[in-house]
This record gives structure tokens, sequence and C-alpha cells, in this order.
């Protein structure tokens, strides 16, 4: 995980540098789980590209209503007044797993773009077997937008509010991070509805966070799991309920409470391992203060047996859900009941 998010930051400092030199490449694939920093480099290799250009230069598709045969003669038709023609492709059908012949014959084209025309291709999560990434990767230039470092996203948060003319304290701090999750675009919208409730004062307090800010389905999850560590079957069957009643597919709830159960384990291993907090954070990618907040009391609680009992029962669940012996929400239901007992 961390040699992924420092490969991040190094790799859009080179992309930085690139655009103020005016150094551009002729495709861009832009990737990775955080829609907040693609959006943010699509606009910005955007503007550097068409530099005075007119927006008719520009061509954007969106999904699979696009075929390879029509990007090509874009990349091919010369601007109109201007250096380069832009041609942006979100989501496209060219990096999923269907439309392989379209995918390869867009590859095929990539080491001729002429110099008038640069590809942009923003992508959640482009298949890298595919042809098409590796001639991107080999002929342009690949941003793999992953989550930042907690270390960076602490400074990017507190950056927001300070925009805003408030300061916000370290522990308050990671109680907003805690309880809105990592997603920069989700970070952004409860800043937002915070800095409005904090109007006409200068600090941010952890009263103001439980007031106003809405809890990820990730956190009500690991809420779950805390209870369940301390046999409070009630109390993990109410949380549950409360998930469904807000539509939380089952699915999600088995899948998210594997998860969990995955990262105690790792985490109990690295911390016998004689690891630092830090240290584990970095290798996890979850905040220090997270770790010895929220899963450190869990991990007191549960013993290693314990921890990887629970991981089969969740896997187990999983595997009949998937395979058709058992509904979701019963297989969830069962497995919280077995996790307590």
């Amino acid at each position: 995980m961390a040699a992924k998010k420092e490969d991040f930051g190094q790799q859009q400092k080179i992309l930085n540098a690139e655009l103020k030199e005016g150094r551009f490449r002729r495709t861009y694939l832009l990737c990775g789980e955080q829609a907040y920093l693609r959006i943010q480099n699509r606009d910005r290799v955007r503007a550097a590209l068409l530099g005075d250009g007119d927006e008719m230069n520009v061509s954007v598709y969106t999904g699979m209503d696009v075929t390879a045969r029509e990007v090509i003669d874009q990349a091919q038709t010369l601007p109109f007044f201007a250096d380069r023609r832009v041609i942006i492709l979100e989501n496209s059908v060219f990096f999923s797993k269907k439309a392989s012949v379209e995918s390869d014959t867009l590859a095929a084209f990539i080491p001729d773009i002429p110099e008038t025309a640069s590809i942009i291709f923003v992508e959640e999560n482009p298949d890298k077997r595919k042809k098409l990434y590796r001639a991107v990767q080999k002929n342009g230039f690949v941003l793999n937008c992953e989550d930042l470092s907690p270390r960076m996203l602490g400074q990017w948060t507190s950056g927001l509010f300070k925009k805003a003319g408030l300061s916000i304290d370290g522990p308050v701090l990671n109680l907003f991070l805690e309880t809105v999750g990592e997603d920069m675009m989700n970070i952004v919208s409860e800043s937002e509805k915070l800095i409005g409730y904090c109007m006409g004062r200068d600090k941010i307090t952890d009263q103001d966070i439980r007031a106003v800010c809405s809890p990820q389905l990730k956190d009500r999850v690991f809420e779950m799991v805390s209870a369940v560590s301390r046999r409070q079957k009630q109390k993990a069957l109410s949380i549950y309920m409360d998930l469904i009643a807000l539509r939380t597919p089952a699915q999600v709830i088995l899948t998210l409470l594997q998860r969990e159960y995955s990262r105690l384990l790792q985490i109990r291993e690295l911390r016998r391992a004689g690891q630092s907090g830090e240290e584990i954070a970095a290798r996890t990618g979850i905040s220090a203060w997270i770790i010895k907040k929220n899963y450190m009391p869990v991990i007191g609680k549960m013993d290693a047996g314990r921890l990887e009992r629970s991981l089969q029962y969740c896997l187990q669940a999983d595997q009949d859900y998937k395979s058709g012996k058992i509904d979701a929400g019963i297989a969830v239901e069962m497995t919280i009941i077995r996790l307590c007992g």
C-alpha cells in the first residue's frame, strides 16, 4: 500500500512539472479509486493542452457510445485555429473486459497519434492486462489516483478548513476522517456542511462533527464488528437492521465484514512482529490514530484463533450465498449469531 501512495505523489509531481513546462504527451490515462483526483487531473490536463484554444476542439465521450474508428477519426482531424485537438474518454468500453477488438484497434493507433491531438482516458478500474493499457503506459502517461497516505490526507483536509478560516486540531481532524471516510469527494462534501455549520466561529470541535457529519457505511460495519467482539449479539443485529433499513445490500455488508476481519488479523500480526503504529499505518493504509482507537481495542478482546474463525465464518457465508445455498440476508444474520457465539 505504501509503495502505491508514494508512487502517486511522485507521479503527480512529474505530471505537474511536465504540464507547467509545456511538455505534453499524446495520451494520458487517469485512473484509480479517488474520483476527486481523477477529475482534478482531468481538468488540469485538459486546460494545459488547450491553452488558449477554443472549446470546439474538445470531444468528450462517456460510457460505451463511441467506437475506436470515431476516436481515430477525431484524432486525425486537424484542430480549428489551435495547436491541438483534445479527446476525452471517461469510463469507456475500451478498458473493460468487453469490446476487445475495439480496444486492440485503438491500442494499435496509440503510437501513431498525430502531434495535433491528445487523448485523455479517465477510468476508475482499467483492465491492466489489455494491450491498450500497455500502449498508453509505453507511449503516454499513466497516473494512478490511489488513496493518499494518512499524513497527506490529513494535511489536505485541514487545508480545506484553513481556506474557510477555520482551525481544527489533530484529534478532531482524526475524528472527522474516521467519521466521513477517506473518499476525497465525500470529504469535500462533508467539509462544506461542517464549514457552513461553524460559520461565525474560528475553530471546529468534536461536537460539531457529531452534529453534522454522516458516518460512512464501513464505519457502521466496524461498529458492528466491535459489538461482535464484545459478544453483544442484539446490538450487532440492531446495527445490521439499521443498515438494511438504509437499503444497504446484505452482500455488501458481508464483503465489508470479511475486509474488517482480514485487517484485524493483519494488524494483530504486524503488532506481534514488533512494528510501531506508524509502520502498521504505512503497511495497511489506515491512520495510526484510527488503528489505536478502533482496531486495537477489538484485537485486545479477540485472540488470533477467534479472529481466524471469524474470518472463516464470513468466507463460508459468502461462499454459501454465491453458490445459491442461502439468501444473502440470512447468511449475514447467521454469521453475526455465530460470531457472537
